[in-house]
């Protein structure tokens, strides 16, 4: 009796660790490429994590202003785990968004640091930052 109740609580405290790490926001993800499509009203970023152990599972957006605001999510499966992973995601950029801010951990002043705006005289979306 006592075993399977043991045995239990191991199985509950996993599937805890498996299955909430991928509702943890990722504040380390970081914009590996983009492209813009024909139209204009989306914008698909590649992303990759910082930290040597992870990786993204799902984004949600927001916007504010003319600015959209993104939090990434962590892949189900534990700290490295990989269920549902992904690494591109398509984001709807209107003509009234001016920049794309990802969530961070490491921002000064803000929980959002600034990776993408519109700019230039051709109004393209530009890279900001490293």
């Amino acid at each position: 009796m006592k075993y399977h109740r043991l045995l239990g609580v191991l199985v509950l405290i996993v599937l805890v660790i498996v299955i909430g790490s991928g509702f943890d926001a990722r504040g380390d993800v970081t914009l590996s490429d983009f492209r813009t499509e024909e139209d204009g009203g989306a914008v698909t970023v590649e992303v990759g994590v910082s930290s040597p152990m992870g990786y993204v599972r799902t984004a949600k957006e927001h916007r504010e202003g003319d600015a959209l605001y993104v939090t990434f999510y962590s892949a189900f499966g534990g700290h490295n785990g990989s269920i549902g992973a992904r690494d591109s995601f398509e984001l709807t950029t209107p003509d009234s968004c001016r920049a794309i801010y990802f969530y961070s951990e490491s921002a000064p002043d803000t929980d959002y640091h600034l990776v993408l705006r519109r700019g230039g005289a051709d109004e393209e979306w530009e890279r900001v930052g490293p």
